[in-house]
């Protein structure tokens, strides 16, 4: 048998270890694992989210995805179980967050005009970011409105419901209505969508009015005109109703009782 190196420490003639030293190295250990996953799936939803914006759900491969973010081909399984997974962890997050501050917002019991100038802020809030990444999330989102991939409608459906409902139960409280109403969900709908669209298609709008995105005093300009728009809806629907009590939920206006044909008019046949 070879005589031990005298060059290389031996346990029996290493100086003792502080107490915890142990530990503390396995947690060293395990926070440095535990950071570089943190890594991988980061560089993983980045690369994807931009792979998925550019070239769409159906042309991009996972074996694309792995070798541009320069992660083992068995990362996407690992982090999200297929490829889809990863699709509506890089599709959903960012939303996720954008509804359940718009909901919380919908839900605070504030007064009409400040519940909607704050929901308006929190929905434009992403565009103030008007860097690379931001810009890919919105044409995700418009490119998934565009070729639906039926994968992620659910989780959006849920929050998106949910906030939804607020919006038509503060329209409630607003005009006196108990219920909601179709003309309530009408106009739910239409204030929603105000900024909706604004935020969705803001690639596409800032081709045609670049102004509108001139940065972020354009984009809080903007979240007050929206503020501004959803009052005025608010008081024509409210004066909609205060003309026609008697039609009912959504429905159209009664006409007015018959009229004599000849009333007050001259006659087909030349008769008055």
């Amino acid at each position: 048998m070879n005589a031990p190196d005298r060059n290389l420490p031996s346990s029996e003639n290493a100086p003792p270890e502080p107490a915890g030293a142990a530990s503390g190295r396995s947690r060293t250990s395990a926070d440095g694992r535990v950071a570089r996953g943190l890594d991988t799936r980061s560089r993983l939803l980045e690369v994807a989210l931009r792979l998925f914006a550019e070239k769409g759900y159906a042309q991009t491969s996972t074996r694309e995805v792995c070798v541009a973010a320069g992660v083992n081909p068995a990362s996407i399984h690992y982090y999200f179980g297929d490829k889809a997974g990863l699709y509506r962890a890089v599709y959903l997050e960012p939303i996720q967050q954008l509804m359940v501050a718009a909901l919380d917002v919908a839900s605070a019991g504030e007064a009409f005009e400040a519940t909607m100038r704050r929901t308006y802020d929190a929905f434009l809030a992403p565009l103030k970011q008007s860097d690379e990444k931001t810009i890919q999330i919105l044409k995700l989102h418009f490119r998934e409105q565009a070729e639906p991939t039926g994968l992620v409608g659910k989780e959006v459906v849920s929050v998106a419901t949910a906030h939804f409902d607020a919006i038509v139960a503060m329209l409630g409280r607003e005009l006196g209505v108990a219920g909601a109403d179709d003309d309530l969900q009408r106009l739910a709908t239409c204030l929603i969508a105000l900024a909706v669209d604004f935020l969705t298609r803001a690639d596409w709008i800032r081709r045609i009015a670049p102004r509108l995105h001139a940065g972020p005093e354009a984009i809080d300009r903007m979240a007050q005109r929206l503020t501004v728009y959803a009052v005025a809806m608010l008081a024509g629907e409210r004066q909609r109703r205060a003309e026609a009590p008697e039609a009912g939920a959504g429905a159209a206006p009664r006409a007015g009782p018959a009229k004599d044909p000849t009333d007050g008019r001259a006659s087909t046949d030349g008769r008055t």
